[in-house]
């Protein structure tokens, strides 16, 4: 847990690939964490992985819960998450893995914005910020009885 201190810090991660530029992964500033736009680096290799859009996207969204999962963090924290893809024709691909991923959390809010090339040759790259206060658990809960 980050300490209620809002001075950003850095999230020390065994289970995300290595940073290949000068950039910290994840950065806890009070209640809020944020990570770095991710591209699909298989964390044992650190190649990109294959698959098309629909194949980078379930490899980021897979990093995305080995680190959820390594800090205790839930997928009901997140809050924000910013989507990057340089097909946007191939766009229904991103959506079909991130439904599969989101099928049982509320997913967060989230911007889309088709881009001309992105880092290492990605198709993909998304970014994330979760909230880590208390009232996260009751506002989640307070969602799923609206949606029913």
């Amino acid at each position: 847990m980050p300490s209620q201190s809002h001075e950003p810090r850095s999230v020390a991660s065994e289970v995300l690939p290595a940073p290949r530029f000068r950039y910290t992964p994840v950065v806890a500033a009070g209640e809020f964490i944020f990570v770095s736009g991710m591209v699909a680096l298989d964390p044992e290799s650190g190649q990109l992985a294959g698959g098309g859009v629909r194949g980078e996207t379930s490899q980021i969204l897979a990093n995305l819960g080995r680190l959820l999962a390594e800090q205790g963090w839930s997928a009901n924290q997140l809050v924000v998450a910013r989507v990057f893809c340089s097909e946007f024709a191939a766009f229904a691909e991103l959506n079909a893995a991130w439904d599969e991923w989101f099928a049982d959390v509320v997913p967060p809010a989230r911007t889309s914005v088709g881009v001309s090339a992105l880092p290492l040759g990605a198709k993909v790259e998304m970014e994330f910020q979760l909230f880590l206060g208390s009232g996260v658990a009751d506002a989640a809960r307070s969602r799923e009885r609206r949606d029913q």
